[in-house]
């Protein structure tokens, strides 16, 4: 019988039966093992040989007696290190560069992206998936996102690293509102006095804006319609506790400044960057005020600081912000470890291990401490039964110069990292971009497959000759 005498439909249906897998029914769950591994939970105590099971997105058992059931792909983890994905809680992860200045010195353009006063500004709006992804080959899974220029950039977004469309990454939006201590050049406000005021009085016609449309939702007869503001909409959400105010604050003031924005307006702060949080650790402690630690030890200073009293300066506060995690550790206070824009996260969390801070109060700063600051502990940032299954597996000790991400689970989908994309020592100051402050698949019996990556799959693809497809 020739082809051109079978119907199309019968084509199709004998193409896709030739094309379906044999090894992975289509509607069965993915579904993990990585067996034989080191297991570093974070919540918990280290299991020095055990096995890590994830299906359907979740994780489904950690232990050193799990039974593996037919159907489940198993990865020999001998040697290998399991960590839970890695959280960077504060930073650009797919963000496009900001906007070059204007060659006359004058402040770059400020409309609702890059910069500027814009509060109701969408973060998501801004993603490149491909740009996002890149992160994942470190080992981040999850990521806030907000971006660094400007005084009020908007309302992040917190992702989720596995999938093709943004809108699909999302774990919370929008996640906070931001304020970068910072100021205009040209432009109210150019002063930091300028930003307080500013940030008061959107507080304080926020929680106007929010009665009024109260009073008019409740009695709508005989009530004039307030009229809408986007931006006081985003604030209103900041006065009414359903989102935090992130505060970036790059001196010991900008701290004291988002204290008292907690105290006048019983508003939930969360402070960011804090290079020198250190400095009011008791106080900190006192208030349990979450902390969001960046990396991003050497961000460029002002233009006009070029003196060499500038220059003494300038290495005094990167030694203080690089010694400052250490410091907070020691006087016991809770905080995440995040890039704060940084072009290597991992390469900062290195520095700080190097200054001082434990590796494994390290490790739990960008995992379980990072989810504890962001709201999200009960969903991840551990190796725990029933969590999302975002994990990273580790040749060599886990934040370690040495180590490489082997293997990166995110929503229970398993992602080969490009070697290329490893840490490397940070750039030199000057190249990055910050605001500153102030002066600155039927079932089988499991087989094992090997863990290490064929030379000639792509990068940052599944496994799919032997992971099915989902």
């Amino acid at each position: 019988m020739s082809w051109s005498r079978v119907p199309p439909t019968a084509v199709g249906l004998l193409a896709a039966a030739l094309l379906a897998p044999a090894s992975w029914p289509a509607g069965r769950e993915e579904a993990f093992a990585v067996v034989g591994a080191r297991i570093v939970p974070v919540s918990g105590p280290v299991i020095e040989t055990g096995t890590v099971m994830m299906r359907g997105g979740l994780i489904e058992a950690v232990g050193t007696a799990v039974a593996v059931p037919p159907g489940v792909r198993v990865i020999e983890g001998q040697g290998l290190t399991v960590t839970p994905g890695l959280i960077d809680g504060f930073g650009g992860v797919g963000l496009p560069p900001p906007s070059p200045r204007p060659s006359g010195g004058g402040a770059a353009p400020v409309q609702n992206a890059p910069g500027g006063l814009a509060p109701e500004a969408p973060a998501l709006d801004r993603v490149r998936i491909a740009d996002a992804l890149k992160a994942r080959d470190g080992g981040v899974t999850t990521a806030l996102v907000i971006p660094p220029e400007g005084v009020l950039p908007g309302r992040s977004v917190l992702l989720n690293l596995s999938g093709e469309k943004a809108e699909g990454m999302v774990l919370r939006q929008p996640a906070a509102l931001h304020v970068h201590m910072a100021t205009l050049a040209g432009r109210y406000p150019n002063s930091l006095m300028g930003t307080m005021a500013l940030v008061r009085q959107s507080l304080l016609d926020a929680a106007r804006y929010r009665e009024e449309w109260a009073a008019y939702e409740k009695s709508p007869v005989g009530r004039r319609r307030p009229i809408y503001d986007a931006g006081l909409e985003a604030w209103s959400e900041v006065t009414a506790g359903r989102l935090p105010l992130v505060v970036t604050a790059s001196r010991e003031n900008d701290i004291r400044r988002a204290l008292s924005l907690a105290d006048e307006f019983k508003v939930r702060v969360v402070v960011a960057g804090a290079p020198q949080a250190s400095r009011l650790a008791d106080q900190i402690k006192a208030r349990k005020l979450p902390l969001l630690v960046g990396v991003n030890f050497d961000p460029p200073r002002p233009a006009s600081s070029l003196g060499l009293e500038d220059d003494e300066r300038e290495r005094k506060d990167i030694e203080e912000a690089e010694r400052n995690p250490a410091a907070l550790h020691k006087a016991g206070v809770p905080f995440a470890l995040v890039s704060g824009h940084a072009p290597s996260f991992l390469a900062g969390v290195q520095k700080a291990i190097e200054r001082g801070l434990p590796a494994e109060a390290a490790l739990r700063a960008v995992t379980l401490g990072a989810a504890e600051v962001l709201g999200l502990a009960d969903r991840t940032g551990s190796l725990d039964r029933g969590k999302i299954a975002n994990a990273v597996v580790w040749s060599g000790e886990p934040l370690s110069k040495e180590a490489r991400v082997k293997m990166v689970f995110v929503d229970g989908k398993l992602y080969e990292p490009d070697t290329r994309a490893q840490p490397t020592p940070a750039p030199p100051a000057g190249s990055q971009h910050v605001a500153r402050s102030g002066p600155r698949r039927g079932p089988r019996s499991p087989r094992r497959l090997p863990s290490r990556r064929h030379r000639r799959r792509p990068p940052t693809k599944a496994w799919r000759s032997w992971a099915a497809p989902s």
